[in-house]
């Protein structure tokens, strides 16, 4: 067989190869604006960081969606299994940030006057983590519930429970995760356009801060106070 029929593109779309056919390369590589429409060169850093952000958050939902239905069927080990890759998915995010901070402050306003009303919370991506985040919380109530234990208890007696356990482990990463990027997304803010001033929607910077004050699962952080106080006043009930 000649060497061109394993290179000879044989699916549809547009690309001279399958690669570009199967990730449709000619249109992703569109979705930026040409060197000719840039308001500065270092706009093009900013689309791709916040383009790529998007996809990999996408990702990351479109997993914590798959570990909900296997949590939902307490089927914790996939529950985790997948909760992990989505966190995984969010990790480079968090690093993409840390390149934003190499725009200066005066080249940022320049590409920040092409932004209209846009704003980093306005981030599809990120809200549609901040919905399925309640939701997993529920699912992981209800298998508490069917398990007849609460999540005080869970951590007393984690190796009985031991998979029911993993998964609160795991949504603490998630959260984690979640407010580790809220903080870096505010020290960027700071860093960029100021701590004291009004962001591109109109809202204060120190809304970000605000924000940082939110957990998704606060009753699992709590139950660490709770061993704590139990641990250092033995009277105390956990």
């Amino acid at each position: 067989m000649a060497r061109d029929e394993f290179t000879k593109p044989i699916l549809t779309g547009k690309g001279a190869t399958d690669y570009e056919r199967y990730l449709r390369t000619d249109e992703l590589l569109a979705l930026q604006k040409s060197p000719e429409q840039l308001l500065h060169k270092d706009e093009m850093t900013f689309l791709v960081v916040h383009q790529s952000s998007e996809l990999l958050m996408k990702g990351a939902a479109f997993e914590l969606d798959r570990a909900f239905e296997a949590l939902e069927q307490a089927d914790f080990g996939n529950a985790t299994r997948l909760i992990r890759r989505a966190i995984s998915l969010l990790e480079p995010p968090i690093e993409l940030l840390h390149i934003l901070e190499t725009i200066t402050p005066y080249d940022y306003h320049l590409i920040r006057a092409g932004l209209g009303h846009g704003s980093g919370l306005d981030s599809p991506g990120f809200l549609s983590l901040l919905h399925i985040g309640p939701r997993l919380g529920k699912a992981f109530h209800d298998q508490l519930g069917s398990a007849g234990t609460t999540a005080s208890e869970l951590y007393r007696r984690h190796e009985e429970f031991f998979g029911l356990h993993d998964v609160a482990e795991r949504l603490l990463d998630f959260d984690e995760r979640m407010q580790i990027f809220r903080f870096h997304h505010l020290k960027l803010a700071e860093r960029v356009i100021g701590g004291r001033v009004v962001g591109t929607m109109g809202t204060p910077v120190e809304v970000l801060q605000q924000r940082m004050e939110s957990w998704l699962y606060k009753d699992l952080w709590d139950v660490r106070n709770q061993i704590t106080a139990a641990q250092t006043q033995p009277e105390a009930k956990y």
